[in-house]
């Protein structure tokens, strides 16, 4: 268990964020609580923030049995706390860092648990539909940078193309049907930030609707927003989308009910050196940061793990070929911000009556 001096610390680039989505909560709380609805039936609501996967993650929940909401919420934290199990990179007991760890020294077969086979054969799938944009062979050039840890730098290109050499989803292989995986390059290492929470959040949201499919809710797992069903009035959730210039400030928001908003951002976790900032999404075609145009990318479908995965995915891409992608398929939609703080919809974002902020 950290203190909150140690979140503090670990997350102070982060604050500005959490604040926005601390006030979306406020908000949306506020009008449930003054609803009619709300009133009447006596609505009540739990809600915890724990650290897990290195960010802070919310729940808030709406039901008719406060302790009954309490109990769901800690039983969804420990679910948290077994997939951090498999997936964490950083976790030395996880299996993900096993795996790792006998890349490195050779190993090229893995027997992997159900879990990883799902995540893995999907960052593959998102890889192929990218054209390689989102890469879960980066790990070492991942560390390399180190963002958002105690040893973050701003390596040389000699560092980065030797970080390079060796990754790419082409010396991954994956057979679903035993739950092995193949991996044939020692320069491999497995890293699933981009797309482990969202799988986390599709799970918890099962868990939570297995237990009590009355509940309503928002799950935050860092940035990753899942809606649980519409408000207890009814009315669909305001969501907001941080400004990626003014991580403090909101640049628009959507309504949504049932659907979750996943969004990437260079204000997430950064360095900043000679006036430069080294934001924390790796372009693993550059080995630099992304640097396509984009520096935000929001994603809105009913599937956390596709949104986490494509929000990487696009951010990577730019605008024009971001939209391209995100307009080819079905039941996803997109907001994107520039750098000069402009923004590029989907076809089908007039759904979700996406407005920007004055």
């Amino acid at each position: 268990m950290f203190t909150l001096s140690e979140i503090l610390k670990r997350n102070y680039k982060r604050l500005g964020s959490l604040l926005l989505v601390l006030l979306v909560f406020a908000i949306n709380l506020t009008a449930c609580a003054n609803s009619k609805t709300s009133s009447s039936t006596g609505t009540e609501s739990a809600s915890l923030s724990e650290l897990h996967f290195d960010t802070i993650m919310s729940i808030s929940l709406y039901g008719s049995d406060k302790a009954a909401l309490t109990e769901i919420i800690n039983e969804a934290y420990d679910e948290v706390d077994r997939l951090e199990s498999i997936f964490s990179a950083q976790l030395e007991t996880s299996e993900l860092y096993s795996i790792n760890q006998g890349i490195a020294k050779g190993q090229t077969s893995f027997v992997i648990s159900k879990e990883l086979t799902e995540v893995i054969d999907y960052a593959l799938k998102v890889n192929e539909k990218s054209n390689g944009a989102l890469d879960i062979t980066i790990g070492n050039l991942i560390n390399l940078w180190g963002i958002g840890t105690d040893h973050e730098k701003l390596p040389t290109d000699d560092e980065i193309a030797t970080a390079l050499v060796g990754t790419g989803c082409e010396y991954l292989s994956l057979n679903k049907e035993t739950n092995t995986l193949t991996v044939s390059s020692e320069n491999v290492q497995l890293d699933l930030g981009a797309i482990a929470k969202g799988y986390a959040a599709d799970l918890v949201k099962e868990l939570i609707l297995a237990k009590d499919s009355s509940v309503v809710g928002l799950l935050d797992f860092g940035g990753n927003i899942m809606t649980i069903g519409s408000k207890p009035d009814g009315s669909n959730w305001k969501v907001g989308i941080t400004d990626p210039l003014d991580s403090t400030s909101v640049y628009g928001g959507v309504s949504v009910s049932d659907l979750c908003v996943v969004t990437s951002g260079n204000y997430e976790r950064y360095f900043e050196k000679n006036g430069v900032r080294y934001h924390h999404i790796l372009d693993a075609a550059s080995g630099y940061p992304a640097d396509k145009g984009i520096i935000s990318s929001s994603i809105i479908g009913a599937s956390s793990i596709e949104c986490d995965a494509l929000s990487t995915a696009c951010y990577c891409l730019g605008v024009e070929d971001a939209l391209a992608l995100i307009n080819s398929l079905d039941g996803v939609e997109c907001v994107l911000i520039d750098n000069d703080g402009n923004y590029y919809t989907s076809d089908g974002i007039g759904d979700y009556n996406f407005t920007k902020a004055e």
